[in-house]
């Protein structure tokens, strides 16, 4: 059931992502993995997005979590015409050997995927925010010392997996989709460097300190990750080509950042300044913070609804 769960949470977001893809046209500038990754990435932040006002309108019950999941498998539809993707490189020794590393670290994540949660954050509120949400069937004003009420976009995806799956699919959930952020590093290294290299950007990737202990718990950086990438790429395509639709791209993947952690908000000051030192400033600019704004403000709506101040 587990297994199934976060199958389904995975082509939802995929589905979700392409449709972004589709709707603003990007879909046709991307290789088949290119959309994979970016599609899994976009719908991550998406359906995050929507649990939200279901939880404002305290509908968070398995039936509504499960009918948003299968509505956004429809636009897994745009993800079979675009294809499976293709080997540009024959592997040789070298990336057979990468490849298997690859493996062996995948294969040792499950064993923290499979396991419970065991971290103090996790157990302190990435895991136990959405148990409360799920429990009251709304979602609830939390506040934390120091940081005050936190944004909750990533912890949003948590909830279908939990209240379908369980704990299990939870676990599961978690570390699939920090395994998304690795994917999606290796396609926009390919774009630069040749295979054996991305294989081992990737590698070192996965290996890293930072992301074997934050992938497979509720840790929500390696996730965050994803939305860094898409706006950097994003960025420097709407500088390189002067198209709306790529700073549209790079506001949504910013505002989605905001809208997890506060951090993003210092990520998002820095592309909006990279988009106004340009020829094409004004109209990028508005486009990119308009984007950033709807992409991002549920949450910071959220506090100044309950304190007056939406940074707390």
């Amino acid at each position: 059931m587990a297994v199934a769960v976060v199958a389904l949470e995975i082509l939802s977001c995929l589905g979700l992502g392409a449709l972004i893809l589709r709707l603003l046209k990007i879909d046709g500038a991307l290789e088949a993995g290119e959309h994979l990754a970016f599609a899994f990435a976009l719908g991550f932040g998406l359906l995050g997005w929507l649990v939200f006002p279901l939880g404002v309108w305290g509908l968070l019950k398995g039936p509504w979590l499960f009918g948003l999941l299968l509505a956004g498998c429809g636009g897994c539809l745009l993800v079979w015409r675009k294809g499976l993707p293709r080997a540009i490189d024959k592997p040789d020794a070298v990336a057979f050997s990468l490849l298997a590393l690859i493996v062996a670290v995948l294969v040792l994540d499950l064993a923290e995927g499979l396991s419970p949660p065991g971290d103090a954050d996790t157990l302190a509120y990435h895991f136990t925010a959405p148990k409360l949400f799920l429990e009251a069937g709304r979602i609830e004003h939390i506040l934390r010392p120091l940081d005050g009420a936190i944004p909750y976009l990533v912890q949003m995806t948590y909830l279908p997996a939990l209240a379908l799956g369980g704990e299990q699919a939870l676990t599961l959930w978690t570390m699939l989709s920090g395994w998304a952020a690795g994917a999606l590093l290796f396609v926009l290294c390919r774009r630069h460097l040749d295979l054996n290299w991305s294989l081992a950007t990737a590698l070192i990737f996965l290996g890293l300190p930072a992301t074997v202990y934050a992938a497979g718990s509720g840790q929500i950086e390696v996730r965050t990750a994803m939305f860094v990438m898409v706006a950097a790429w994003a960025t420097a395509r709407a500088l390189e080509t002067g198209r709306l639709k790529y700073a549209l791209l790079a506001g949504i993947a910013v505002g989605f950042f905001g809208g997890a952690k506060y951090l993003g908000l210092l990520f998002a000051l820095v592309c909006g300044l990279t988009i106004v030192f340009q020829r094409r400033w004004l109209v990028h600019g508005a486009v990119f913070s308009a984007a950033a704004l709807l992409a991002g403000f549920q949450w910071y709506a959220w506090n100044a609804v309950h304190t007056g101040d939406p940074f707390f």
